[in-house]
């Protein structure tokens, strides 16, 4: 850890710190194969893209890595909290309609791009000036990151059946 601080950076290290927590949440949940994989591949991806300045050589690049980060976060919390049996309609078998899957992945994927912005703001103010923040990228990242939810909302929508395939996708 200490060789990596010196070679990439602190502010690098405890990106990739957090990471490895995000890699370890679907896998002990033992969250369904293609939700793990999503998830795990796009906050890998989102970690690298800093490492190797995809940010700053790619200006749109930021933004994709938004719209499908925060997509699969809110996909993977909605199906984690449907397993524990916290959203509305995920106990006794009973299928939430498609609309509230879309509405609550959307909340979930705001929060999560607003949680993002804020260790963002936090990085720039006591880690690093190199991580970049500004109001219009803030809003920008906030608002592509709710439309990524919404996709990932519709994408559960459509997965799910009349016997609450949710919670079945959950614990697969």
């Amino acid at each position: 850890m200490g060789v990596a601080a010196i070679w990439l950076g602190i502010a690098e290290v405890i990106g990739f710190a957090v990471v490895a927590v995000g890699l370890m949440i679907p896998r002990l949940s033992r969250l369904a194969g293609p939700f793990d994989a999503a998830f795990c591949a796009t906050i890998f991806l989102a970690s690298w893209s800093s490492v190797v300045s995809l940010y700053a050589a790619i200006t749109w690049w930021d933004i994709i890595v938004h719209f499908v980060t925060a997509g699969s976060s809110a996909a993977v919390l909605f199906l984690l909290l449907a397993r524990a049996e916290i959203t509305p309609g995920s106990a006794l078998g009973k299928a939430l309609p498609g609309r509230s899957i879309v509405v609550m992945t959307f909340a979930f994927g705001v929060t999560v791009a607003v949680l993002w912005e804020i260790f963002e703001w936090a990085g720039n103010a006591f880690i690093s000036k190199e991580i970049h923040v500004g109001y219009i990228d803030t809003l920008l990242d906030i608002a592509v990151g709710g439309a990524g939810a919404i996709v990932a909302g519709l994408l559960l929508a459509r997965w799910k059946d009349p016997a609450s395939a949710i919670q079945s996708l959950a614990e697969q």
